[in-house]
């Protein structure tokens, strides 16, 4: 900024005596100069890290471990339209659940997506709010929890009731799905991905695997041999929302911009631009 005042005040003393059309010149390169000092921070400063795991589907692609530029997926390519309207940009960083969680409490990344809403994640976290609960229609996943066995299993209970009492039972390591579980009756097993509890399943290693849904049909199509030893069971074990979560220590001083964010993207959702771009991913 410094260096702008500088040459902004030579300016005014070159000025005189000068052709207009050089003083215009001058000044054109001034102004110039004066933006491209000041970009960098404005980007910096409205850019919006937002952390997720390493789940490759329509929501989101992932490629050689990054999401591309071209074809992120529907989710991506809405929010980076809800951030551009709202003068930000998003980045994704790629990490387990457990981590991501705690970088938003840490305040190492400016959100995580798709968290459900909890009590004692909002300690931390922020989530788009109507009045004291959350606003579901700035949601931005709603996310089905479903249990997946054996094509071969005779557990009645499990297939048709999603009985995971007393059932061995594998979920991606620290899913927030775990309590809801334990309480169930089940024991639990935890993994890295979704690929390795197909392959536990399909080996008969555990009674069957609970994940979400979009996340795991998606490996599923991409590894046929697998897909055709699993079935899912009849009833979803759990309905829940998805919110991208802010952190605290981002959100207090951008607090514009996420909920331009958030807003932006419910109203996107409605548009003829969405439906049709999220159809080019079917």
């Amino acid at each position: 900024m410094k260096v702008c005042v500088s040459m902004f005040q030579f300016y005014l003393l070159q000025k005189q005596g000068l052709p207009k059309t050089c003083r215009r010149i001058i000044f054109c390169c001034l102004s110039f100069a004066f933006f491209v000092t000041i970009q960098p921070v404005l980007a910096k400063d409205n850019v919006m890290t937002l952390a997720t795991t390493n789940s490759s589907n329509a929501r989101m692609k992932v490629v050689d471990g990054k999401v591309p530029e071209d074809n992120p997926g529907w989710f991506i390519e809405l929010s980076r339209r809800a951030a551009s309207q709202c003068k930000g940009a998003i980045k994704i960083e790629l990490m387990p659940w457990k981590r991501a969680l705690e970088m938003v409490k840490r305040g190492d990344v400016a959100a995580a997506f798709s968290s459900s809403f909890k009590t004692e994640r909002a300690i931390y976290g922020v989530y788009p709010m109507k009045g004291d609960v959350p606003d579901e229609d700035r949601a931005a996943k709603r996310i089905v929890y479903r249990a997946y066995i054996s094509s071969r299993s005779k557990d009645s209970m499990l297939v048709e009731n999603s009985d995971i009492s007393g059932r061995n039972i594998v979920v991606e390591r620290g899913a927030s799905i775990i309590p809801a579980l334990q309480k169930k009756g089940a024991v639990i097993f935890e993994s890295g991905d979704d690929l390795s509890m197909m392959r536990m399943v399909a080996g008969n290693r555990v009674d069957a695997a609970v994940g979400i849904e979009d996340n795991i049909d998606e490996v599923l199509l991409k590894h046929e041999g697998i897909q055709s030893k699993i079935a899912k069971t009849a009833t979803p074990i759990k309905k829940s929302i998805g919110y991208v979560m802010f952190s605290k220590k981002f959100y207090e001083p951008h607090k514009e911009l996420v909920e331009c964010f958030w807003t932006t993207s419910g109203i996107l959702r409605q548009t003829a631009w969405f439906k049709e771009m999220r159809a080019s991913y079917q």
